[in-house]
């Protein structure tokens, strides 16, 4: 029953942006400035950076870095943590409209030879006009698919042509900046399955949330059916104690949503065992407060699930 974590790395999280420059400086923890140059010693980088780390240490096997209207931009995300990280990979979101193909192509190419093979990348919706995408909804799949068919064009030996309604290329290809470099994998976020055209460029269906195990089951045969080699991840909210009375002070302090994983580690990684059970391949966690949070998932979660995993 084999089940990979991954956390969600947030940065637009009022717990989280409490720290570092995003701090109104009237805190203990606001940061020290240098009183000659008046410039931050430590930013909120910093913060994601000890999030990565801990994320690491504690048996996490990657990161997905989403894009938020109000957050960082997850290509500088990705590009920061992967030289403060040895082995994680990182799954950036990239925004189909927000560049051309052949310049995703390229970035690509350049981060999977500085990391190591250690990027993937997530396909989310269409940001909408207020990002500066005017490309409305019932024609994103269509970006989308001509966006991975140009990647997996460019990944190959070349020359590429491409005419499609909003990506052309012609004779194009990335020669020996790909040689033996891994593609990025392919996770699509969707809240259902997609249709089967873009299903066979995926390797990673990320649900945005879980289901519940009977409908999670019938949903994964038949994204399956689509795409046999297909991984299924779900993002999960956390909010996990040792005590049952912990839980429930914090469920009544929190609110949490309808969604959100809520109970002890034991409770919590039963669930998970059976999600695993039901066919899923990747639990993407998140929690507010991220380097508290993803410690408690990593050592109590984690080395819980893996620890029954490997005794069975």
């Amino acid at each position: 029953m084999a089940l990979s974590f991954f956390w969600n790395l947030l940065t637009t999280s009022p717990a989280d942006r409490r720290r570092a420059e995003w701090g109104d400086g009237d805190r203990a923890w606001a940061p020290a400035r240098d009183a000659a140059s008046r410039r931050l010693q430590i930013n909120h980088y910093d913060y994601l950076t000890q999030v990565a780390r801990v994320a690491e240490l504690t048996g996490f096997d990657g990161l997905v870095i989403p894009d938020e209207p109000d957050g960082e931009e997850p290509w500088i995300v990705t590009g920061t943590l992967l030289r403060e990280t040895r082995r994680l990979e990182l799954v950036t979101a990239v925004a189909p409209g927000s560049a051309s193909g052949v310049y995703h192509a390229k970035m690509a190419s350049s981060v999977q030879r500085f990391s190591g093979d250690r990027q993937g990348w997530l396909i989310d919706g269409v940001r909408g006009l207020s990002a500066g995408d005017p490309v409305v909804p019932q024609d994103s799949p269509v970006r989308t698919g001509e966006l991975l068919t140009l990647l997996e064009g460019l990944w190959g030996d070349g020359p590429f042509d491409q005419d499609g309604e909003h990506f052309i290329v012609e004779k194009g290809g990335l020669g020996g900046l790909v040689k033996g470099r891994r593609r990025p994998p392919v996770w699509l976020r969707q809240s259902e399955a997609p249709g089967a055209d873009l299903l066979a460029h995926a390797e990673v269906l990320l649900l945005d949330e879980a289901r519940p195990v009977d409908a999670l089951a019938d949903l994964i045969a038949d994204a399956r059916r689509a795409n046999p080699s297909l991984r299924i991840a779900a993002l999960l909210p956390l909010l996990t104690r040792a005590e049952e009375r912990d839980v429930a002070a914090e469920t009544a302090y929190l609110a949490p949503s309808p969604s959100t994983l809520v109970g002890t580690y034991d409770t919590v990684t039963e669930n998970l065992r059976g999600f695993a059970a039901a066919g899923l391949d990747i639990a993407v966690l998140s929690a507010p407060d991220q380097v508290r949070e993803v410690h408690i998932a990593g050592e109590q979660i984690i080395g819980r699930f893996r620890a029954v995993a490997n005794a069975a």
